[in-house]
Protein backbone atom coordinates (compact mmCIF):
# COMPACT_ATOMS: atom_id res chain seq x y z
CA UNK A 1 0.00 0.00 0.00
CA UNK A 2 3.14 2.19 0.48
CA UNK A 3 3.91 2.34 -3.12
CA UNK A 4 0.81 3.51 -4.40
CA UNK A 5 -0.39 6.21 -1.71
CA UNK A 6 2.79 7.86 -3.11
CA UNK A 7 1.20 11.38 -4.54
CA UNK A 8 3.14 11.05 -7.72
CA UNK A 9 0.24 8.20 -8.61
CA UNK A 10 -2.65 10.75 -8.16
CA UNK A 11 -0.52 13.23 -10.56
CA UNK A 12 0.18 10.85 -13.06
CA UNK A 13 -3.45 8.76 -13.33
CA UNK A 14 -5.22 11.59 -12.57
CA UNK A 15 -3.80 14.19 -15.56
CA UNK A 16 -4.02 10.95 -18.20
CA UNK A 17 -7.38 9.84 -16.69
CA UNK A 18 -8.09 13.99 -17.62
CA UNK A 19 -6.38 13.50 -20.68
CA UNK A 20 -8.47 11.00 -22.44
CA UNK A 21 -11.68 12.02 -21.27
CA UNK A 22 -10.95 15.40 -23.21
CA UNK A 23 -9.38 13.84 -26.33
CA UNK A 24 -12.03 11.42 -26.66
CA UNK A 25 -14.91 14.10 -26.00
CA UNK A 26 -13.24 16.51 -28.13
CA UNK A 27 -12.91 14.05 -31.35
CA UNK A 28 -16.82 13.09 -31.00
CA UNK A 29 -17.63 16.38 -30.52
CA UNK A 30 -15.57 17.87 -33.95
CA UNK A 31 -17.83 15.05 -35.99
CA UNK A 32 -20.84 15.11 -34.33
CA UNK A 33 -23.81 15.47 -36.21
CA UNK A 34 -27.11 14.79 -34.52
CA UNK A 35 -30.71 13.78 -35.58
CA UNK A 36 -31.39 16.91 -37.09
CA UNK A 37 -28.23 17.80 -39.03
CA UNK A 38 -27.34 20.07 -36.35
CA UNK A 39 -23.78 20.03 -34.14
CA UNK A 40 -22.79 19.96 -30.71
CA UNK A 41 -23.44 22.36 -28.47
CA UNK A 42 -22.74 22.09 -24.49
CA UNK A 43 -25.52 24.12 -23.99
CA UNK A 44 -28.33 22.18 -25.33
CA UNK A 45 -26.42 18.80 -25.69
CA UNK A 46 -25.78 16.41 -22.82
CA UNK A 47 -22.01 14.53 -22.44
CA UNK A 48 -23.70 11.45 -22.98
CA UNK A 49 -24.59 12.21 -26.40
CA UNK A 50 -21.30 12.31 -27.83
CA UNK A 51 -21.58 8.75 -27.25
CA UNK A 52 -24.75 7.77 -28.62
CA UNK A 53 -24.26 4.83 -30.51
CA UNK A 54 -25.87 5.03 -34.04
CA UNK A 55 -25.89 8.82 -33.95
CA UNK A 56 -22.59 9.86 -33.10
CA UNK A 57 -19.71 9.09 -35.86
CA UNK A 58 -17.02 8.90 -33.16
CA UNK A 59 -19.21 7.53 -30.11
CA UNK A 60 -16.86 4.68 -29.84
CA UNK A 61 -14.00 7.07 -29.10
CA UNK A 62 -16.02 9.28 -26.38
CA UNK A 63 -17.25 5.89 -24.85
CA UNK A 64 -13.80 4.33 -24.86
CA UNK A 65 -12.34 7.57 -23.00
CA UNK A 66 -14.59 7.30 -20.49
CA UNK A 67 -13.79 3.86 -19.88
CA UNK A 68 -10.21 4.62 -19.76
CA UNK A 69 -10.77 7.68 -17.69
CA UNK A 70 -12.43 5.69 -15.21
CA UNK A 71 -10.31 2.97 -15.17
CA UNK A 72 -7.68 5.64 -14.18
CA UNK A 73 -9.64 7.20 -10.74
CA UNK A 74 -9.42 3.98 -9.24
CA UNK A 75 -5.20 4.24 -8.86
CA UNK A 76 -5.83 7.79 -8.41
CA UNK A 77 -8.50 7.80 -6.18
CA UNK A 78 -6.33 5.30 -3.81
CA UNK A 79 -2.92 7.44 -4.33
CA UNK A 80 -5.02 10.55 -2.50
CA UNK A 81 -6.74 8.49 -0.52
CA UNK A 82 -4.00 6.96 1.10
CA UNK A 83 -1.25 9.42 1.20
CA UNK A 84 -3.62 11.82 3.16
CA UNK A 85 -4.17 10.70 6.44
CA UNK A 86 -7.80 10.29 8.78
CA UNK A 87 -10.97 8.46 8.49
CA UNK A 88 -12.10 11.12 5.63
CA UNK A 89 -9.31 10.16 2.96
CA UNK A 90 -10.47 6.56 3.50
CA UNK A 91 -14.38 7.31 2.79
CA UNK A 92 -13.43 9.41 0.17
CA UNK A 93 -11.21 6.50 -1.44
CA UNK A 94 -14.05 4.34 -1.16
CA UNK A 95 -16.62 6.98 -2.69
CA UNK A 96 -13.89 7.95 -5.89
CA UNK A 97 -13.82 3.53 -5.87
CA UNK A 98 -17.20 4.17 -6.65
CA UNK A 99 -17.34 7.39 -9.12
CA UNK A 100 -15.09 5.57 -11.16
CA UNK A 101 -16.86 2.54 -11.75
CA UNK A 102 -19.62 4.54 -12.42
CA UNK A 103 -17.82 6.71 -15.16
CA UNK A 104 -16.76 3.47 -16.62
CA UNK A 105 -20.19 2.29 -17.25
CA UNK A 106 -21.61 5.39 -18.41
CA UNK A 107 -18.96 3.86 -21.27
CA UNK A 108 -19.94 0.42 -21.49
CA UNK A 109 -23.76 1.60 -21.94
CA UNK A 110 -23.95 4.62 -23.80
CA UNK A 111 -26.84 7.24 -24.05
CA UNK A 112 -28.80 4.40 -26.74
CA UNK A 113 -29.05 2.11 -23.70
CA UNK A 114 -30.47 4.49 -21.73
CA UNK A 115 -32.19 2.52 -18.74
CA UNK A 116 -28.62 1.02 -17.16
CA UNK A 117 -26.82 4.21 -19.03
CA UNK A 118 -28.86 6.44 -16.57
CA UNK A 119 -28.31 4.30 -13.12
CA UNK A 120 -24.32 4.41 -14.20
CA UNK A 121 -24.55 7.69 -14.69
CA UNK A 122 -26.35 8.76 -11.54
CA UNK A 123 -24.07 6.53 -9.70
CA UNK A 124 -20.79 8.67 -10.95
CA UNK A 125 -22.98 12.15 -10.20
CA UNK A 126 -23.79 10.92 -7.00
CA UNK A 127 -20.55 9.41 -5.57
CA UNK A 128 -18.35 12.11 -7.72
CA UNK A 129 -20.17 14.60 -5.32
CA UNK A 130 -19.38 12.41 -2.10
CA UNK A 131 -15.76 12.32 -3.59
CA UNK A 132 -14.71 15.56 -3.80
CA UNK A 133 -16.46 16.62 -0.51
CA UNK A 134 -14.61 14.18 1.41
CA UNK A 135 -11.32 14.70 0.12
CA UNK A 136 -11.86 18.43 0.40
CA UNK A 137 -12.45 18.40 3.74
CA UNK A 138 -9.35 16.00 4.27
CA UNK A 139 -7.03 18.37 2.89
CA UNK A 140 -8.72 20.66 4.83
CA UNK A 141 -8.13 19.28 8.51
CA UNK A 142 -5.13 17.23 7.28
CA UNK A 143 -1.89 18.69 9.58
CA UNK A 144 0.69 16.85 7.47
CA UNK A 145 2.66 18.15 4.19
CA UNK A 146 1.28 16.58 1.60
CA UNK A 147 -0.70 19.28 0.41
CA UNK A 148 -1.58 22.70 1.36
CA UNK A 149 -5.18 23.21 2.98
CA UNK A 150 -5.64 25.90 0.36
CA UNK A 151 -6.47 23.56 -2.15
CA UNK A 152 -9.50 22.36 -0.51
CA UNK A 153 -11.03 25.44 -2.12
CA UNK A 154 -10.35 23.50 -5.45
CA UNK A 155 -13.47 21.76 -4.55
CA UNK A 156 -16.18 24.46 -4.09
CA UNK A 157 -16.66 24.38 -8.09
CA UNK A 158 -17.27 20.60 -8.66
CA UNK A 159 -19.56 20.58 -5.12
CA UNK A 160 -21.38 23.44 -6.32
CA UNK A 161 -21.74 21.87 -10.33
CA UNK A 162 -22.93 18.59 -9.06
CA UNK A 163 -25.00 19.53 -6.45
CA UNK A 164 -26.88 22.01 -8.69
CA UNK A 165 -27.43 19.04 -10.85
CA UNK A 166 -28.36 16.54 -8.44
CA UNK A 167 -31.29 18.92 -7.36
CA UNK A 168 -32.45 20.04 -11.07
CA UNK A 169 -32.66 15.96 -11.84
CA UNK A 170 -34.26 15.39 -8.97
CA UNK A 171 -36.66 17.74 -9.55
CA UNK A 172 -37.42 16.62 -13.29
CA UNK A 173 -38.04 13.11 -12.11
CA UNK A 174 -40.65 14.08 -10.10
CA UNK A 175 -42.26 16.27 -12.01
CA UNK A 176 -41.56 14.48 -15.46
CA UNK A 177 -42.50 10.91 -16.48
CA UNK A 178 -39.69 10.27 -18.96
CA UNK A 179 -36.43 9.94 -17.99
CA UNK A 180 -35.06 13.40 -18.07
CA UNK A 181 -31.77 12.36 -19.45
CA UNK A 182 -33.16 11.00 -22.59
CA UNK A 183 -33.55 13.26 -25.44
CA UNK A 184 -35.38 11.05 -28.03
CA UNK A 185 -38.74 12.84 -28.89
CA UNK A 186 -37.81 15.64 -27.00
CA UNK A 187 -37.93 19.30 -28.49
CA UNK A 188 -34.41 20.45 -28.14
CA UNK A 189 -34.19 24.27 -26.40
CA UNK A 190 -31.47 26.35 -27.05
CA UNK A 191 -30.81 26.49 -23.74
CA UNK A 192 -30.74 23.48 -21.80
CA UNK A 193 -30.06 24.32 -18.31
CA UNK A 194 -29.66 20.78 -17.01
CA UNK A 195 -26.94 20.02 -20.03
CA UNK A 196 -25.49 22.95 -19.54
CA UNK A 197 -24.88 22.42 -15.53
CA UNK A 198 -23.85 18.66 -16.83
CA UNK A 199 -21.39 20.28 -18.63
CA UNK A 200 -20.34 22.49 -15.75
CA UNK A 201 -19.51 19.53 -13.79
CA UNK A 202 -16.95 17.78 -16.25
CA UNK A 203 -15.18 21.18 -16.77
CA UNK A 204 -14.90 21.60 -12.97
CA UNK A 205 -13.74 18.13 -12.08
CA UNK A 206 -11.01 18.98 -14.96
CA UNK A 207 -9.87 21.35 -13.28
CA UNK A 208 -9.89 19.82 -9.75
CA UNK A 209 -7.81 17.02 -10.91
CA UNK A 210 -5.35 19.32 -12.43
CA UNK A 211 -5.22 21.89 -9.14
CA UNK A 212 -4.77 19.07 -6.71
CA UNK A 213 -2.24 17.33 -8.99
CA UNK A 214 -0.53 20.41 -8.79
CA UNK A 215 -0.47 20.97 -5.01
CA UNK A 216 0.85 17.43 -4.85
CA UNK A 217 3.72 18.00 -6.97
Amino acid sequence: MAFIADPIWFIVFGVCGAAVAVLGSAMAGLAYRGKEGERYSPLNHFISELGEVGVTRWALAFNLGLILSGIALVPAAFSLGLALPGILARLGLAAGVVCAIGLALVGVFPMNKIEPHGKAAMTYFRAGLVMVVLFSLAIAFHTGDVISPWYALAGLPPILSFGAFLILIGRAYREEDADPLATEDVPRPRFWLLAAVEWSIFLSVLLWFLIIAVGLG
